[in-house]
């Protein structure tokens, strides 16, 4: 028998922030019947968290994990709900190549996490990233699309913290390799990865916009070197462009 908690409360938050990292969602009704929780607490507790910005509860009343868990982010404290806008297109975009994955990420001060990853169902392969993990500035398209449209006095801040340790024959290693890719990536309008944090594979990245044209997020298709081939890479920006337009649209009223 595992020993009583000194702070039952905490217990049962742990509880559910576990619960809903295995399930993804659920309701708090589903929380009480699976944790055997008490129910006039629970919702208080639940509530509380909800203010924390440690879960967050969508207009249909599921919940899910949310930003404040990540190194105590404050990008919650926007009270939007992106992924009600955001998951349409990007499935959209899953579906038009054979790919791994799909990405939309944000900067949360000088760091960028990943909010959003939809998988393919036929991906041959698992890739590194994740929902609430940080994304590298250096190896990654999403992260290096994400600082290159950042403020100059931003970029030239986190620059020179960053871990230009290669992981591959092809990663940037040091930061005046990284601000010339990051000027390209502003020229041309979208961010490449070939390879430069995992073997084998590629990443198309572009950035979303709000309507002051501020970067929000960023948003990436990731798939395999045989498949993201030369011939097909300017049809993936092409697409990968189209998504971000849609997403611009999508979260036009929150972002005014």
């Amino acid at each position: 028998m595992s020993e009583k908690s000194r702070v039952p409360a905490l217990s049962r938050c742990m509880d559910i922030l576990a619960y809903l990292e295995k399930n993804r969602q659920c309701t708090v009704s589903d929380l009480i019947l699976d944790l055997n929780l008490p129910k006039s607490s629970s919702y208080v507790l639940v509530d509380e968290m909800i203010k924390q910005g440690l879960i967050h509860q969508d207009k249909h009343g599921n919940l899910q994990l949310w930003l404040r868990l990540i190194e105590l982010g404050s990008a919650t404290s926007k009270h939007i709900d992106i992924r009600d806008k955001v998951i349409e297109p990007l499935n959209q975009l899953l579906e038009s190549f054979e790919c791994l994955a799909v990405h939309y990420g944000i900067m949360d001060g000088l760091k960028a996490y990943y909010l959003i990853k939809l998988e393919s169902p036929n991906a041959p392969m698992l890739i590194k990233s994740r929902e609430g993990l940080p994304i590298s500035l250096v190896h990654a398209g999403l992260g290096k699309c994400l600082l290159a449209f950042q403020k100059e006095a931003v970029r030239e801040k986190i620059l020179p913290s960053l871990d230009y340790t290669p992981v591959s024959k092809t990663s940037i290693t040091s930061a005046d390799k990284l601000r010339k890719e990051l000027s390209l990536i502003r020229k041309q309008g979208w961010a490449f990865d070939n390879s430069e944090g995992e073997a084998d594979i590629r990443c198309v990245a572009c950035p979303v916009f709000n309507s002051r044209e501020e970067i929000i997020g960023a948003i990436s298709i990731v798939g395999m070197v045989a498949k993201f081939n030369e011939e097909i890479i300017p049809k993936v920006v092409k697409r990968t462009q189209a998504c971000a337009k849609e997403i611009e649209v999508s979260l036009r009223d929150f972002t005014k």
